[in-house]
């Protein structure tokens, strides 16, 4: 199967030369985590920009000097095993697809791909999990789990109660919808002016991460357990990979906690892993 046939069209993008702020913008509106950055006017690819990239290079504000100005690419007619392959083994989770002139016509991620494994009923979660993979107890205080959350540059913690058993996901958004931020303070911060009506929190909250690293927001005093989701989607690890790749695109999720039959978390599997099984 070719790459033209499963990538998303017309992706979102950053325009160069820009700033810190505008990719942040266009990351909040759209409720990404990254996005391919073309020449102002064009389609030419010169880059992408991640949270993570404006995490690792808070002293920047010109957009050139912050996104990756080398970025993995794709050719529309490469088979889907090629972009499995730079995904899985860069941990990447969207790689923009060009023309041999590097306009970019496209994007595919780990979940567009994640259709094919669903055909694959053999290999199972077992053998795919990942040992990367960051628990919590329930009564720890959310200023500690951003904290975490923060060091260990994963987006979802599985939270485990005294007696060792799976009783919740949280994640940096799940905290930020109930700290002391207000959308009139995201506003303020992105340069929002009354003509962006149509933001939402849902857009903003994932994206306010980067404030509360460079600032003082005050998080509630309340722990994991009063924020934390608790209908967990998860696998057990004998399940087929096909199983989780068919979650995975049903619940629009990167990871899954992997559990055994009394409910004890084993470890995690997220979409990259599953990429291995088309290499």
């Amino acid at each position: 199967m070719k790459i033209k046939e499963i990538m998303s069209g017309n992706p979102i993008v950053v325009e160069a030369p820009g700033t810190r702020k505008d990719a942040i913008r266009v990351l909040a509106r759209h409720n990404v985590s990254g996005a391919p950055v073309v020449k102002a006017g064009t389609k030419k690819l010169v880059g992408v920009v991640t949270r993570n990239d404006l995490f690792e290079k808070l002293d920047e504000d010109q957009l050139a000097l912050i996104m990756s100005s080398e970025p993995f690419t794709i050719e529309a007619n490469e088979d889907i095993a090629v972009a499995a392959k730079y995904l899985h083994e860069n941990r990447i989770h969207g790689l923009p697809v060009v023309t041999k002139e590097k306009e970019l016509v496209g994007i595919v991620s780990p979940l567009d791909i994640l259709g094919t494994i669903a055909k694959d009923e053999k290999a199972v979660v077992d053998d795919y999990m990942t040992k990367n993979c960051v628990p919590i107890y329930e009564e720890t205080p959310i200023s500690l789990a951003m904290a975490i959350i923060s060091i260990t540059d994963v987006n979802a913690l599985p939270v485990l109660n005294a007696e060792g058993s799976l009783v919740g996901v949280v994640t940096d958004g799940d905290i930020l919808q109930v700290s002391h931020i207000r959308e009139g303070i995201a506003q303020s911060e992105l340069g929002m002016g009354d003509d962006e009506d149509s933001w939402t929190w849902e857009g903003v909250r994932d994206t306010m991460r980067l404030y509360y690293a460079t600032s003082h927001i005050k998080l509630p005093d309340v722990t994991v357990k009063e924020v934390m989701v608790r209908n967990v989607v998860s696998v057990f690890r004998k399940n087929s990979i096909s199983e989780a790749a068919i979650k995975m695109r049903k619940n629009n999720i990167t990871q899954l906690p992997v559990v055994d039959e009394n409910n004890k978390l084993v470890s995690m599997i997220y979409d990259t892993d599953l990429l291995r099984a088309l290499i």
